[in-house]
């Protein structure tokens, strides 16, 4: 799998060697980087290749030269330096419009670089302003996916303020710390110096999320937010004897047969033993499992609230469940149904948890999104 690193950075460039040093040289095992892309300021931007990228004098290639790594292995150029604003040509972060424009770009590359599922990215918050580095969390927490790592990078006190250290050399070399005046104030050698990574955990929203459109950063935002929302605080009840299906503050009429369906989903949920519903689809049915006489008899006794035992209707359906006539359509295609109606009358917010989901490649699994403490007896 292809591994690429993304670190934000302003005009301290050391953070994108110490960083590439610890996964490649220091990190048991170690994970090989084969590309790095940096996102930063149009002033950063001229320190990056100045400080690491000239031909002959550059950082990068020494630390390469250093370790006997060819020049070719690991993709890092001017074209890999990123600067941030386009047109805007902002030189540093300064107003909240700088703040939005780089936002956006920022969430909006990470957003491409997951698209291609044959690589993982390592993203480094530890350089650049810590506008940068919050937004750039927040985009992997967005579009993040379980191979990507959120990478912090700490350095030992004494190096790490120094703007001559970039990485611990296979051969140790004294630096000279100097005040202000240029007057040297204290040497420290590199046998001494520390460089690791912290990885963070975090949340990731991509599945949960599943938003394809291009949208500015405050949008975004505000779409997950209400998403969230209807997940957390929505509640849901049945009024089997109406048909009605209760949503939060909203009412769906169902057909009969429907209803009945769609409350096998919410009890199945309701009886499952797991305390938190959260991404837990245990109570998930598949078509197979549908067909078991333990739910045709939970189907018949919800539908009892609607008609009376000695009806037509009832027997009809009694009779057919019996022979087990109804086949794996009898579900699939009321389920379809019953989510057409459902799209008519919710937003897209709230179809997205009310909907009766389907898990799996081959063997599908049914069941309801809704978390089972919000369902109302």
């Amino acid at each position: 799998m292809k591994t690429i690193l993304v670190c934000v950075a302003g005009i301290t460039p050391q953070i994108i060697t110490e960083t590439l040093y610890y996964y490649i040289i220091e990190k048991k095992p170690p994970v090989w980087i084969d590309e790095i892309n940096v996102l930063t300021t149009s002033a950063g931007k001229e320190v990056i290749i100045n400080s690491l990228l000239k031909k002959e004098s550059g950082i990068f290639y020494k630390f390469l030269s250093d370790y006997n790594i060819g020049r070719q292995k690991i993709k890092f150029n001017e074209n890999s330096v990123i600067q941030l604003g386009g047109d805007s040509y902002i030189k540093d972060i300064s107003t909240d419009m700088d703040s939005a424009i780089i936002g956006n770009e920022i969430v909006n590359f990470i957003k491409n670089m997951t698209i291609d599922k044959s690589t993982r990215i390592i993203c480094s918050i530890a350089g650049g302003r810590k506008t940068m580095s919050v937004y750039l969390s927040l985009g992997l927490q967005l579009y993040g996916r379980e191979q990507d790592i959120l990478s912090h990078t700490l350095v030992s006190s004494d190096f790490e303020s120094t703007k001559d250290f970039f990485y611990i050399p296979p051969v140790p070399k004294n630096i000279e710390i100097k005040d202000k005046n240029e007057k040297i104030i204290k040497i420290i050698n590199t046998k001494d110096a520390k460089i690791v990574c912290s990885e963070i955990i975090f949340v990731r929203l991509r599945n949960f999320l599943n938003i394809k459109d291009e949208l500015f950063y405050d949008d975004l935002v505000n779409i997950i937010q209400k998403k969230v929302d209807y997940c957390g605080t929505k509640l849901i009840s049945i009024d089997l004897k109406n048909r009605a299906l209760l949503l939060g503050n909203k009412k769906v009429i169902l057909k009969p047969i429907e209803i009945c369906i769609y409350n096998l989903f919410l009890s199945n949920k309701k009886k499952c033993e797991q305390e938190f519903c959260g991404d837990c689809t245990d109570c998930y049915m598949s078509l197979n499992e549908m067909r078991s006489q333990e739910l045709y008899a939970n189907l018949l006794e919800f539908y009892k609230f609607i008609y009376t035992e000695n009806s037509g209707q009832y027997e009809r359906l009694k009779e057919s469940l019996k022979k087990d006539s109804k086949g794996d359509d009898f579900f699939s295609q009321n389920i379809s149904k019953i989510n057409k109606t459902l799209k008519q009358h919710l937003n897209p917010f709230e179809f997205a948890v009310y909907k009766i989901s389907k898990i799996g490649k081959y063997n599908k699994r049914y069941g309801i999104y809704v978390d089972k403490k919000n369902i109302l007896s």
